[in-house]
């Protein structure tokens, strides 16, 4: 709570001199959520720089504060800085800070900004932690859990902007690296990506938009337990397992050339509100295995209240690859093959453990009751298989397939 209060105190600062200063302009945003999770075994974040929240009533996952500042230095240059306060794994003052770059406009047509900038991999880039800005409690897990855990980066990106009759289009370049801390499904992970590289190209009329995004980065992770299984394999003897250098070569994250794709396409003309996307992910790392992921969302106005109802699915396109057994085993004691048995296993694990197979259907409610307020409800039942909780922080080893609840309750405001 104490994040919360200095975001506050912070805030203060920043509105009265803004209030003070020509060209300078204070804004905000928050959420005040709670979440019931009914499940034992899996612990629920709406992505894996959050906390996860486990069995119970919790008010950490949704609840956040976000603050803007936007100032005019000249005619073509300004800047933006936002820090967004929520329940991180990493939570220092760098961590909070989402954006502040510097913006060039020449004239209507082109952009170019640099410093700590958003990843424009999806349809919520500008406002994935504005709740207000959406009808939902959170941005859909199946395709934005993951994704959107990498969603700032340190670098520069080129804007095009024109219009085509009554149509706009928009054409972004973008360069940079960045690092986070991840809490994955059974161990805390950090993350590099080194050399992104980012296109999105984007068409929209006056009720529609169609948006495609390719993105491509060197990616290196490193954690406790794949230390330990990667010194493991590396120091078997080549005559008992040939095959331990080759896997620890696979099992380790350095340099790993990651790629995603994605579709997306939104209608909103006042009554019906429109939205999917689809994704693809594909990485040389092994141990994560290609997967697609997508939502339909659906919703109607009826003047301050909208009903909508979301389907959403996550999959991996290939199986995990299977380790043949040492072929050393009949030929050792019992203790040495113990010993190569447990590797084994804890290898053939570890190329299982970010497996993803998982669908949600989602029912929900916002009311707009007062102006820049909502309040939000929302069912959301995932159905998950086996061998595919990875969006979740699991309490005990996957293994058996989960049915869980979320209900949620939350107020989204801007200010």
């Amino acid at each position: 709570m104490h994040k919360f209060v200095a975001a506050g105190l912070i805030g203060l600062m920043f509105a009265g001199w803004a209030h003070a200063e020509t060209g300078v302009r204070f804004s905000g945003f928050g959420s005040l959520g709670a979440i019931y999770n009914d499940s034992d075994n899996l612990g629920f974040h709406r992505d894996y720089t959050m906390d996860a929240v486990g069995q119970g009533w919790s008010t950490a996952g949704d609840t956040l504060l976000g603050l803007q500042l936007n100032a005019e230095i000249s005619g073509s240059f300004d800047a933006v800085a936002q820090m967004v306060f929520k329940d991180r794994v990493s939570n220092g003052l760098s961590d909070n800070l989402e954006w502040l770059f510097l913006r060039y406009r020449p004239n209507n047509n082109w952009a170019f900004r640099a410093g700590r900038l958003g990843l424009d991999l999806y349809m919520l880039t500008e406002y994935r932690d504005v709740g207000y800005a959406y009808s939902w409690v959170r941005p859909i897990p199946e395709f934005y859990n993951l994704i959107s855990s990498i969603s700032r980066y340190e670098g520069a990106d080129i804007t095009y902007r024109r219009d085509i009759g009554e149509l706009n289009f928009e054409a972004k370049l973008a360069f940079g690296e960045t690092d986070v801390k991840l809490e994955g499904p059974e161990q805390d992970v950090l993350l590099t990506l080194d050399n992104i590289l980012a296109l999105t190209l984007s068409l929209s009329g006056d009720d529609w938009l169609v948006r495609a995004a390719m993105a491509q980065a060197d990616t290196s992770g490193t954690n406790a337990d794949t230390n330990m299984l990667l010194d493991a394999l590396r120091a078997v003897p080549v005559a008992l397992w040939p095959q331990a250098g080759t896997l620890a070569q696979e099992i380790a994250f350095e340099e790993m050339l990651s790629r995603y794709y994605a579709l997306g396409f939104q209608f909103d003309d006042g009554q019906w509100i429109v939205q999917s996307e689809l994704g693809y992910t594909k990485s040389d790392w092994r141990l994560l295995q290609p997967y697609v992921s997508g939502y339909v969302s659906v919703g109607r106005r009826f003047d301050d209240l909208t009903l909508y109802a979301v389907y959403a699915q996550v999959e991996n396109t290939r199986e995990a690859p299977e380790i043949e057994l040492p072929a050393s085993l009949p030929y050792l004691s019992e203790p040495e093959k113990n010993a190569l048995l447990t590797l084994h296993q804890a290898a053939q694990y570890s190329y299982q453990a970010s497996r993803l197979a998982q669908s949600t259907y989602s029912l929900g409610l916002r009311w707009d009751f007062y102006e820049d307020m909502a309040l939000k409800l929302q069912w959301d039942h995932s159905e998950i298989d086996p061998k595919g909780s990875s969006l979740w922080v699991r309490a005990y080893p996957m293994g058996h397939d989960d049915r869980v609840n979320l209900f949620s309750v939350n107020l989204s405001f801007t200010f």
